[in-house]
């Protein structure tokens, strides 16, 4: 529905030259999407300015230019010039109104952290849905609006992208939106203008220092969720130091906190954790939960036992951080927790995969890409089996290289390494793999131990690992989990590491059935 960009800037400080009752269709910020009657936000980004791009806006029809400063080279040709203060929030605010603020009409939950995120929200999807409150989800792995795939780009959607996408859910009838909110969104504002009933924090490690240089500066970047700009019930997981600080900040300023860990104090409390096989079992106390002024949380039961098929120690945080956010939104805790015995995995999250045919071995794809998650990946698999750990895992090109010699030493608490390409977008690989080797100790290097094997193409490392399994072992298939492209230099080329590792897991089938003929 067109909006006068008078009614737009209602409540955005800004100075009009030209006509405020012009009406806007829609709302752009690259200029190739323009469309006749759009409003074009000239963002200031870290390598393109959209103020270069505003006469190409114009030519393809904006009927507003939104910028920093007066364009005084322009022909505006009967456009509207709005200048703003800062174009990218602007940007948010008047997305949020174009598309009838869609984040008030639901309860909108927002994960972030740097691993668990897709988890979490596909948990909360997968809980609030058998709950009877249809779901949307934002994140890494895509977008569903009540289970329908709605087109979405990034981890967090810029912030138009994303109004428009809330919208969409608000008109699927979605009762909540469980969305990942990564620290590049909050820094570069594109949540903002959304209104959360919760934020939750599951934890932080090293990642990302490419983009935000020091580990305090990142850490700053998952906190803006948590701060006043997003008033929220906020549930963190206090599991590592950084929850429990960061539950003692939002108590400061006076914030409803449901705090997830194991200490007597915590709101939703871990009493007890059984595994039998695939699946795990935990007793969680709920009874600091209903001292909590928070709404429909006043009547949970003292304590809930739930099952989930999840593997991994990491996923019993992430199931607890998972039933904290329903019940912040008044889900009963009984039927979140009987939910879990059906929840699956998001794809490429310890996504096992399998063939007809009965290997013997386990085989896993999972996306961890940090030190912490790699260690924490082995260490659940190794709770999986009496064999070997088999782990095939490279480091992204043009990302941050800090991680590298960390994701070397966490790759060597596995039996057998599969060292490879994972995305060396505009490095050379062998650039990217030797700086990996360099951290190895000396006798475990490539080619001087059996234990690190180097093989450049991913293809052909999967099928050394798959290849080498035996009885009992687990092949990791670490890094990607569900992407389904890898970049070189200018080129993509389609690669999923899942059916990769299922072509491996058929060839060796086949040629083992050759081999008994």
């Amino acid at each position: 529905m067109p909006r006068t960009c008078a009614e737009i800037f209602a409540d955005i400080p800004h100075a009009f030259i030209g006509d405020a009752a012009s009406e806007v269709s829609g709302i752009a910020y690259s200029s190739r999407d323009v469309r006749p009657g759009d409003a074009f936000f000239c963002i200031v980004g870290n390598v393109v300015d959209g103020h270069d791009f505003a006469q190409d806006a114009i030519d393809a029809g904006a009927a507003a230019i939104v910028c920093e400063r007066q364009l005084f080279s322009v022909d505006l040709k009967g456009a509207t010039e709005v200048i703003v203060s800062d174009a990218r929030r602007a940007l948010a605010e008047a997305a949020a109104l174009f598309y009838g603020q869609p984040s008030a009409d639901m309860d909108v939950i927002g994960v972030t952290g740097t691993n668990g995120k897709t988890t979490v929200t596909y948990l909360v999807e997968h809980a609030l849905t058998a709950c009877g409150h249809p779901c949307g989800v934002i994140g890494t792995c895509g977008s569903r609006a009540a289970g329908r795939p709605v087109q979405s780009l990034h981890t967090t959607p810029e912030s138009a992208d994303l109004q428009r996408i809330l919208g969409i859910m608000r008109d699927e009838r979605c009762q909540a939106v469980a969305m990942e909110v990564s620290s590049h969104a909050l820094a570069l504002g594109r949540a903002w203008a959304t209104r959360f009933a919760v934020t939750a924090f599951t934890n932080i490690t090293h990642d990302h220092l490419d983009y935000h240089k020091t580990f305090d500066e990142y850490f700053a970047a998952k906190k803006l969720l948590f701060s006043d700009g997003y008033p929220a019930v906020r549930v963190i997981s206090t599991f590592g130091r950084a929850g429990q600080e960061l539950a003692a900040l939002c108590r400061k300023a006076g914030d409803a906190v449901i705090t997830v860990g194991q200490d007597e104090a915590d709101a939703i409390r871990l009493v007890d954790v059984r595994r039998a096989g695939a699946q795990t079992t935990m007793t969680v106390s709920l009874e600091r939960l209903r001292a909590l002024d928070v709404p429909g949380c006043a009547d949970v039961p003292d304590e809930v036992t739930l099952t989930h098929g999840l593997l991994g120690d990491f996923n019993t945080e992430n199931v607890l951080v998972a039933l904290g956010c329903a019940c912040a939104v008044g889900a009963p805790p009984e039927r979140v927790a009987a939910s879990f015995a059906t929840a699956a995995p998001p794809p490429g999250r310890m996504q096992r995969v399998e063939v007809a045919s009965k290997m013997g071995f386990m085989t896993f794809v999972d996306y961890a890409h940090t030190p912490d998650a790699l260690e924490k990946v082995i260490s659940s698999a190794r709770k999986a089996t009496d064999g070997r750990l088999l782990l095939v895992f490279g480091c992204e090109g043009d990302r941050d290289r800090m991680k590298r010699p960390e994701m070397a030493a966490a790759s060597l608490e596995s039996d057998l390494v599969f060292l490879t390409n994972d995305n060396a977008h505009g490095e050379r690989v062998m650039d990217v793999l030797d700086e990996v080797v360099a951290a190895f100790p000396e006798d475990m290097r490539a080619g001087a131990s059996s234990k690190v094997r180097l093989i450049p193409d991913r293809k052909q490392a999967i099928r050394g690992a798959v290849d080498e399994a035996r009885e009992g072992d687990i092949v990791l298939i670490c890094g990607r989990g569900h992407e389904d492209k890898m970049m070189f230099g200018g080129d993509t080329v389609v690669f999923d590491d899942v059916e990769e590792a299922r072509y491996a897991l058929l060839m060796r089938a086949a040629e083992e059935r050759s081999e008994v003929r």
